[in-house]
C-alpha cells in the first residue's frame, strides 16, 4: 500500500486499485503512478504545506477499450474522480463511501472536450481548517461529515460511475447506455473485494439507486431511521440520503428521530455518528 504518513491522517491507496484503474478505467500517458502523486502532492499541500504539485493532462481518447463507444461520442465538461483511501492511526476498519459520479460544473461555452479534469470524491483532499483554501461554507459543511467518520474508521472514497461527461444537454448519468456499460460493476466489485471494508455508505438517491442496480440489491425509500442491507458477500450497506444542503428535507426526519437523541453533535457531524452507530449495530 502506497502511503503519505503523518503523525494527524494520511492519504494511500488499497493494493491493487492502481492497477485494476488502469485496467479498466484510463490508461495515460503520465501513467497511474503520477496521478496519485499529483493526488497526494495536493493532500500534502492543504494539510501539511508543502510544494504545489506540478500540473498535467490527461485525456478522453486515453479512457480504456471499455469505454470506447463513450470516446466517439461528442462529450465535454469531462471529469474523472480517482479514489482514494484516508486514514488515522493503524488496523482500523475501513468505510467504503460512494458518490454516483464526478459531477463537473455546466460550460455552455465548451462544445467538445479532449481533456478529463481530475479529482477526488467530495473534494475529500481539502483541508477544512486551512483558511488558505478559501472553501466554501457548504463544501465544509460536507468534509466535516467525512471527517467526524474518520475519528473511529478509515474511509475509502469513490464514485459508483468512475467518470463523468454531458452531450449536449444530457449528463452520463442519464443515459442507459452509460449506466449499463458493464466495467461499472466490475470497477466496483473489484474495490469492494481489494479494499474489503467492513460497511459500504451510498449518499443520496442517485447513488443508491446506481449501487442497488449495480449489487443487485433492493432500492430502499427514505424514512426517519437509516436503511441497513447487506451485499450478497455479506457486506453491510448502508444507504441514506445525501449530505448536501438540498437534501436537509431528507435528513431531518433521521437527524430528529427520538432514538438517535443521545447521539452527539449537529447536522452533519450528527448525521455521520448516526450511521456509525447504526453500521455498529
Amino acid at each position: 500500500m502506497t502511503n503519505l504518513n503523518s503523525s494527524d491522517i494520511s492519504i494511500s491507496i488499497p493494493d491493487g486499485i492502481k492497477e485494476m484503474l488502469e485496467e479498466k478505467l484510463i490508461q495515460s500517458s503520465v501513467g497511474i503512478e503520477e496521478i496519485y502523486s499529483w493526488i497526494f502532492d495536493y493532500f500534502n499541500r492543504e494539510f501539511y504545506g508543502s510544494a504545489k504539485p506540478k500540473d498535467f493532462t490527461i485525456f478522453v481518447n486515453e479512457l480504456t477499450v471499455a469505454f470506447a463507444e463513450i470516446k466517439l461520442k461528442q462529450i465535454r465538461t469531462v471529469g474523472i474522480d480517482f479514489p482514494v483511501l484516508l486514514s488515522k492511526g493503524k488496523n482500523r476498519p475501513v468505510l467504503m463511501v460512494c458518490a454516483m459520479d464526478p459531477l463537473r460544473a455546466e460550460n455552455n461555452m465548451v462544445t467538445v472536450s479532449e481533456e478529463i479534469d481530475l479529482w477526488v470524491p467530495f473534494s475529500i483532499i481539502r483541508n477544512p481548517d486551512n483558511a488558505a483554501s478559501e472553501i466554501k461554507a457548504s463544501d465544509k459543511r460536507n468534509l466535516l461529515f467525512f471527517h467526524t467518520l474518520l475519528e473511529t474508521h478509515d474511509l475509502y472514497l469513490t464514485d459508483v460511475y468512475k467518470l463523468f461527461y454531458r452531450e449536449g444537454k444530457r449528463r452520463s448519468n442519464g443515459q442507459s447506455q452509460f449506466k449499463s456499460l458493464e466495467v461499472h460493476s466490475e470497477i466496483l466489485e473489484r474495490e469492494i473485494k481489494l479494499v474489503n471494508p467492513s460497511a459500504i455508505i451510498s449518499l443520496g438517491n442517485a447513488a443508491r439507486n446506481a449501487i442497488c442496480g449495480i449489487l443487485k440489491l433492493e432500492v430502499p425509500t427514505w424514512s426517519d431511521t437509516v436503511y441497513k442491507t447487506k451485499t450478497q458477500a455479506g457486506v453491510s450497506v448502508v444507504m441514506v440520503p445525501h449530505i448536501s444542503g438540498s437534501a436537509n428535507g431528507y435528513k431531518a426526519p433521521i437527524l430528529n428521530n427520538e432514538k438517535y437523541k443521545n447521539v452527539e453533535g449537529e447536522n452533519n457531524p450528527k448525521y455521520a455518528r448516526i450511521i456509525k452507530k447504526v453500521i455498529e449495530q
